[in-house]
């Protein structure tokens, strides 16, 4: 493709195809219960297990796009990678949580986790790094939908010099119906903190038939197709701008 109708088609394309979502927030409480003491026997006091510290270097920033879990955010501690262990349990009556993918990623400054699930209506991303005792959170990403999702990581890339990582999120919303609706979301993170890596919150999910992420070289390129192809480079700052 021609870098002169690349400029022209990214800018028409993205004009177009940045929508607007709702930010409902997704509210999910822990409902595990302590287990309970034995009443014949009174275990001896014992003092306070501190709670892990995670690093500094996390950034204490918002969630993108939506609240994934109350409890959990930058910094917060978990101590393992299952529903309950993040922070997500069913309730009696409550909404559907189930995982969707696990993936990790390997970065100059140590491996990433990526865990997905989806909700009732819904879809959200972890990011984590591994710690002593358990994960980091380094940032969430949710959005909620009006009809039901199909969830999937579509692909990923790390730069050469291990500092970046790119996801290609994919979604369906009302799979299997004729309102049927393929959506994209592209994140970035360097294991520190995460961002929306093309458009802003609310205005980051791409509402085309497909998006790719393209490897040349040291340099990656995304792919976006409507009714034709409009191609946008990653800039130094992990998000991408129009052109060549």
């Amino acid at each position: 493709m021609r870098a002169g109708n690349a400029r022209v088609g990214s800018a028409w394309c993205l004009a177009w195809v940045l929508a607007l979502v709702c930010t409902g927030c997704v509210e999910l409480r822990n409902a595990l219960s302590p287990p309970p003491k034995s009443v014949t026997q009174q275990a001896p006091a014992q003092a306070p297990v501190p709670s892990p510290k995670c690093p500094e270097r996390i950034a204490q920033e918002a969630p993108l796009e939506a609240e994934l879990v109350r409890t959990v955010g930058p910094r917060s501690f978990v101590p393992g990678l299952t529903l309950p262990q993040l922070g997500f349990e069913r309730p009696p009556e409550g909404p559907e949580v189930r995982s969707s993918f696990q993936a990790q990623l390997s970065l100059a400054d140590g491996p990433v986790e990526l865990v997905g699930v989806t909700l009732q209506k819904g879809a959200g991303l972890m990011v984590l790094r591994p710690g002593e005792d358990g994960y980091c959170v380094v940032n969430t990403w949710s959005t909620w939908q009006l009809e039901e999702v199909q969830y999937t990581l579509d692909s990923s890339w790390t730069s050469p010099d291990g500092r970046t990582a790119i996801l290609l999120l994919k979604l369906v919303v009302a799979p299997g119906t004729p309102a049927e609706e393929p959506r994209w979301v592209v994140l970035g993170t360097d294991g520190w903190r995460a961002w929306v890596a093309l458009g802003t919150p609310p205005q980051h999910q791409l509402l085309v038939p497909s998006v790719s992420l393209r490897p040349k070289g040291k340099q990656l390129y995304l792919d976006v197709k409507l009714e034709r192809t409009s191609r946008f480079t990653l800039g130094k700052d992990g998000r991408f701008i129009t052109g060549q």
